[in-house]
């Protein structure tokens, strides 16, 4: 409910709960996180990921601490930046191998929800880090906190095809930042041809018209959408073989950080006389928020 747009997650902390714990020991893990499924978690631990799972904290020991109620007791800082798309559920997966207590079970007191709260749910097995299943428990949970940071690269809309339905794909070099050469590209798109990257600050609105926007009454390319309201246009001509055509364009950003935390809306469109509309063929959205110099 904090995050209202996508964001890099870069560590997740958990609270000791109502009862004092005294203990400190440390805990072997590992944690990966991915996309989850709006309709909810099944017993199968691997079935709850919708894309692949990044490890964002390979398995080592981190220190569980003494702690009172509502303090902070385990801090995990990742490894691997995790990118949330900003709408689609999390799941993450915490496996414990084994404890500074000579791996013998104890009590540790953490803070969860009560049933029916904040919209979470528990996988949970005991015993055995490498289970491939558990008992769903529904809005149960530990509380968790997470840190984010600003800057990301998310795909949104669809293109429109070339000539043998093959939609031209649009990419970035890295995140970007203030003070950058910040490299677009363009793959699988008609070669020889003229194409423009066009570039705005909504993916929603362009003046009076709503986006996404059909093409067909503006330049005649039925099944194009617009994507992003076109504040600055840049011009290339796509080389290579038919069918293999690509392009890049550098832009060099402003080493100024008044714009940080910025969304950045990008799209290239190819003039594309083989295309399946015969005008036009056109890529993918990107999101880009700009982070922080140094990314």
């Amino acid at each position: 409910g904090q995050l209202t747009e996508p964001a890099r997650f870069t560590q997740m902390e958990f609270f000791a709960g109502t009862q004092q714990n005294n203990l400190t020991t440390t805990i072997d893990l590992e944690v990966r996180v991915g996309h989850g499924s709006i309709s909810g978690m099944t017993g199968l631990f691997s079935m709850n990921f919708v894309d692949t799972p990044v490890t964002v904290f390979p398995r080592a020991n981190v220190t569980l601490s003494a702690a009172n109620a509502g303090q902070v007791c385990l801090t995990i800082p990742f490894t691997s930046q995790f990118t949330w798309d900003g709408q689609r559920a999390l799941v993450w997966d915490v496996r414990v191998f084994g404890n500074g207590q000579g791996n013998v079970l104890f009590n540790y007191f953490l803070q969860a929800t009560p049933i029916g709260g904040f919209g979470l749910s528990r996988l949970y097995t005991g015993g055995n880090a490498s289970a491939p299943a558990g008992t769903v428990q529904p809005s149960q949970g530990l509380m968790t906190q997470f840190t984010t940071r600003s800057g990301t690269v998310v795909n949104f809309g669809g293109g429109c095809p070339s000539l043998n339905f093959v939609e031209p794909v649009a990419g970035v070099s890295q995140i970007a930042w203030p003070g950058i050469t910040w490299n677009h590209t363009l793959n699988q798109a008609a070669s020889q041809r003229l194409c423009v990257l066009v570039m705005g600050d909504s993916n929603s609105q362009w003046g009076a018209n709503t986006l996404p926007m059909d093409l067909a009454p503006l330049i005649g390319a039925p099944g194009c959408l617009l994507l992003t309201n076109p504040l600055a246009n840049f011009f290339t001509t796509t080389v290579g073989s038919p069918g293999s055509g690509f392009a890049i364009m550098p832009i060099q950003l402003p080493p100024v950080t008044s714009y940080v935390g910025m969304s950045l809306y990008t799209q290239w469109l190819v003039s594309d006389p083989s295309a399946v509309n015969g005008v036009l063929s056109a890529s993918q959205g990107i999101w880009s928020i700009i982070a922080p110099v140094g990314g």
